[in-house]
């Protein structure tokens, strides 16, 4: 069944933060196009950083689930990139929440904001969001290509269907089923 133009599917929780953070993730080069060499090459390392972060508290997680505590070492290296990102808040603007209320209630906007960038900032505050939801560790690369994405369920494994299909037809349990099959339709 089509999809009525104009509607949009269903949010998963979290699905916005972790879209955002993913495709902040898998922009390989710069969203700068202004930018010189050497901003190009700190907004690269920065997303590597924050990709080892992400990296190192899903880990994290995993081994305290398994183990029933965390690696120190672990911790320790999440604190550390923690601290280069200390995160200060800034009123942006007041927003309007609706005609119908009977009085003014504005919606107040915030930036976050870092020594290390706005861009950094955000990114790492959608992070302890996601995280504080229980929601991080579906920010996870795809198990064929390697690109981040937010699986909108615990058990998926793959960005797309295509990677899931390219992974399982190169499989070789799947090329054991297919041999066996060609065997037996030709004979």
């Amino acid at each position: 069944m089509k999809k009525k133009s104009g509607t949009t599917g269903h949010t998963f929780a979290g699905q916005s933060e972790g879209d955002y953070l993913v495709e902040w993730l898998n922009n390989e080069e710069a969203q700068l196009m202004g930018a010189t060499r050497e901003e190009l090459r700190a907004e690269v390392r920065t997303r590597k950083r924050i990709a080892q972060l992400v990296d190192n508290l899903n880990q994290s997680a995993e081994a305290f689930f398994r183990e029933g505590k965390s690696d120190p070492v672990l911790i320790q290296r999440i604190d550390a990139e923690l601290a280069r990102h200390s995160l200060r808040v800034k009123v942006l603007h007041p927003q309007d929440t609706g005609k119908h209320k009977t009085f003014a209630a504005p919606k107040w906007m915030f930036g976050w904001y870092s020594s290390a960038g706005s861009r950094d900032a955000e990114m790492i505050f959608r992070i302890v969001r996601l995280g504080e939801r229980g929601l991080l560790a579906r920010v996870r690369t795809c198990a064929k290509c390697g690109r981040w994405f937010y699986a909108k369920f615990n058990h998926q494994r793959f960005c797309t269907n295509r990677c899931q299909v390219l992974h399982y037809q190169t499989s070789e349990e799947w090329k054991a089923r297919r041999r066996e099959s060609y065997r037996e339709r030709n004979f």
